[in-house]
């Protein structure tokens, strides 16, 4: 595919539409997205269209030289036609925190996916003989038509819409027994699982997450609602792909996987790598490694799966932001990227430096692989039942990315094979995930893989998962001790920089550890206050495992030095940090200057983000 370059916010509605369009091409744009409205085409009657009202858009569209890409949009209700709101076969959602209703559309009604297909095909027997399309985009659910439940909502007071569950209509309680009965089969399976009595699955309906009966039951119902959206984002790339066989097909998702969404980054990649479709997500803004931060993890699941990745951001972006997402992009080797109109140029039609930068690196926008990269440990499980990702995810994430490539995978990645890509996996803070995920990463080290994990990961339940404490030398009777102590840091000449701090304070540490466990720090057995005995105790350690290696740390972990901490951190995390991504990943160094923002391997050579320019170094 050759580089896409997508504005959207065209003033077609004032007289500058042309010279705006023209402006455009000038700069390398390759095409213009619409916001298509189902009822703008399809307005008083089924099988009644009307083309007339994006025609004359297109039509300018194609006079400038360059593409359409319609943004499909069916599902939100001021896409909607009234005839089709006024139909016995809509079927709205409703909330769980109110029991309301919502004429947004359901995405467990079956009516509803005749008209998707219908519409989608009249769509493409109408523009795709007409040559003029770049890419599509599907307009499913969410706010704007993303791949999620609806999220803020539009018009306030206009129809119920808010955050929540949007699964407690009819249709969505069916679906999530379905599923559970699929799962478990039988009801003594189910109740032994969730510590519950039912006595028929039918007595199950979707509930808040405070209200769940037990850890299991709140992950089920989530791993549900999740399923349930990425099966009908999965219809919608087929009946796409059956009706645009030979155009790209862009799934549209964005936020932070946060559970009220339904969304799963990693299945959506998956599914839609399935049918050769994309992912455009809608996750950036002005600062480099918060955009890092915002489209890793699905920049990996895309490259893992397959499928192709377009970014786009929140909204309104400074010159340097515009950059800085430029930089973004040409670091992952995407296709496509996307823009808004008043972000490139101002209010009365001039060019913004933001527009000329589109210009000046069109060249470095274009796909490729990117080179090796570290595996990041993306907490599927933990973040969305505490509500978000640890703040240390964040922060560990950017300090890893100042130094090299990496790149977060998740726990359906896990499972699916994605650590056969990667020689080291940073797991950057104790939490949970499925005891079947923990066993493969096991598996992956004895292979030859090498794991740092900062504390102890358990099973969904908070249980530990013996096989992979022992690992890292823990056994079932080791004892994670607790206390103010002094670690002394042994010399090693694997951990050159971790052995030149000596010594550091740490609040937990380990005794009892297998006898082959190799120490990187302890405690010097001695007497203490009032005749206590102090015994030997380690928060620092490793050990060979099959062909693999499995470091744990246990100490503070920080990022930048505080001065006025209560026990100063000499950055022990950090430097046993760079020992390992130095002797285990074998990355491409990527450290900036210091007066650059961040570097990238792009075509063989280094590229530095510097004041607002993206410089080959």
């Amino acid at each position: 595919m050759s580089h896409e370059i997508v504005v959207c916010g065209v003033p077609f509605e004032s007289g500058a539409a042309k010279d705006a369009l023209k402006k455009l091409k000038d700069i390398g744009v390759t095409s213009v997205q619409i916001y298509v409205f189902w009822k703008n085409f399809e307005p008083h009657a089924r099988g009644k269209f009307d083309w007339s009202f994006y025609d004359g858009q297109v039509e300018l569209i194609e006079e400038a030289g360059l593409k359409f890409v319609p943004f499909i949009l069916m599902g939100p209700r001021y896409a909607a036609p009234q005839w089709w709101l006024d139909s016995d076969k809509h079927r709205g959602l409703y909330c769980l925190e109110h029991n309301k209703y919502s004429p947004i559309e359901s995405i467990w009604n079956p009516y509803f996916r005749e008209e998707i297909s219908r519409v989608l095909q009249a769509f493409a027997e109408h523009y795709v003989p007409k040559g003029v399309l770049e890419s599509i985009q599907p307009g499913i659910c969410g706010d704007y038509g993303e791949a999620i439940f609806p999220v803020t909502g539009n018009w306030p007071g206009a129809y119920h819409t808010h955050g929540g569950y949007w699964c407690g209509g009819e249709d969505a309680k069916q679906s999530f027994r379905t599923w559970l009965k699929q799962k478990y089969t039988y009801i003594e399976a189910l109740n032994k699982a969730w510590r519950t009595s039912y006595q028929s699955v039918e007595d199950i309906n979707p509930f808040l997450p405070h209200r769940a009966p037990s850890r299991t039951a709140y992950f089920d119902m989530l791993d549900w609602y999740r399923d349930s959206m990425t099966e009908y984002s999965e219809f919608w790339l087929v009946e796409c792909r059956k009706y645009f066989p030979d155009t790209p097909v862009y799934l549209c998702t964005g936020g932070n996987e946060e559970p009220e969404h339904g969304s799963l980054f990693s299945s959506q990649a998956r599914v839609a790598a399935k049918h050769g479709c994309g992912i455009r997500l809608t996750n950036e803004g002005n600062k480099f490694y918060d955009n890092f931060f915002g489209t890793a993890y699905t920049k990996s699941a895309c490259d893992f799966y397959g499928a192709y990745l377009g970014l786009e951001p929140v909204g309104p972006m400074t010159d340097k932001g515009v950059v800085a997402r430029i930089f973004g992009s040409a670091a992952y080797g995407n296709n496509q990227i996307f823009h808004y109109y008043g972000n490139l140029f101002d209010k009365d039609n001039n060019y913004r430096p933001s527009a000329q930068a589109v210009k000046k690196y069109l060249p470095l926008i274009k796909q490729r692989k990117t080179g090796e990269s570290v595996a990041f440990f993306w907490p599927n499980y933990y973040a969305a039942y505490h509500g978000g990702m640890p703040d240390n995810t964040k922060h560990a994430l950017s300090y890893i990315r100042k130094r090299t490539n990496c790149m977060p995978v998740n726990e359906e990645m896990i499972m699916d094979g994605v650590l056969s890509r990667h020689k080291l996996l940073i797991i950057p803070f104790p939490g949970f995930t499925t005891r079947e995920v923990l066993l493969k990463i096991c598996d992956w080290v004895k292979e030859g893989g090498t794991v740092l994990s900062v504390g102890l990961m358990k099973d969904l339940e908070m249980n530990c998962v013996d096989e992979y404490n022992e690992i890292f030398g823990i056994l079932p009777d080791s004892e994670e001790t607790w206390g103010i102590c002094t670690q002394h840091i042994q010399n090693n000449e694997d951990f050159p920089e971790l052995s030149k701090l000596q010594s550091y304070t740490s609040r937990e540490s380990w005794v009892g550890l297998k006898p082959d466990t190799i120490l990187l720090s302890h405690t010097k057995p001695m007497i203490g206050y009032s005749d206590m005995e102090i015994k030997k105790t380690s928060a620092a350690f490793y050990r060979k495992e099959g062909k693999g290696t499995a470091i744990f740390y246990g100490g503070p972990v920080s990022f930048e030095d505080d001065p006025e901490a209560l026990f100063k951190d000499p950055g022990i995390f950090r430097a046993l940090l760079n020992d390992v991504l130095k002797h285990y990943s074998k990355t491409v160094d990527l450290t900036p200057a210091e007066d650059e923002v961040a570097r990238a391997e792009i075509d063989g050579a280094i590229y530095a983000l510097k004041d607002g320019e993206i410089i080959k170094v």
